[in-house]
């Protein structure tokens, strides 16, 4: 079975739970980069420059597991993503590939909470565990065996 095929399966709260559940455990990428470069990128469009909190996937994650979903704290962990998103979009800001797919799988999974389906008619947490599965394996922090159990256990 696909993981596509297994989050399909899975009732949507057992879903957003492994979407948590992964991300956490490919937050150390974040973390690791994070704790070595620079979070900041220009934007080509007015040339202003923009920095990324070194602890907004961490304080995503958190909220995340609280389930309180407090709108107004929601509304601003998503505007903190929007800047840093359309520069990976635009190659204004260019990240590693695993850092980059833990930045989106998180930012995914923060989405998922109000918005459950994607343009492209995916499952938004879907998108977010996929994410952080290839995050995981691309960084080589966790083998495939390793994630396997993570998801089917």
């Amino acid at each position: 079975m696909t993981l596509e095929e297994y989050c399909k399966s899975l009732p949507k709260d057992e879903l957003f739970t492994l979407a948590i559940t992964l991300c956490e455990k490919a937050l150390p990428i974040w973390t690791s980069y994070a704790s070595l470069n620079k979070l900041t990128y220009t934007d080509t469009v007015v040339g202003m420059l923009h920095e990324v909190k070194s602890d907004l996937l961490d304080d995503t994650i958190s909220y995340c597991q609280s389930n309180s979903f407090e709108k107004n704290q929601l509304n601003s962990l998503l505007n903190e993503f929007t800047d840093p998103i359309v520069a990976l979009q635009d190659s204004d800001w260019e990240l590693p590939s695993p850092v980059e797919k833990i930045f989106y799988a998180v930012y995914n999974l923060l989405c998922g909470i109000q918005k459950p389906i994607t343009v492209f008619d995916e499952s938004t947490l879907y998108v977010s565990a996929n994410q952080a599965v290839n995050a995981l394996d691309e960084s080589g922090l966790m083998s495939f065996e390793q994630i396997r159990m993570i998801i089917y256990s």
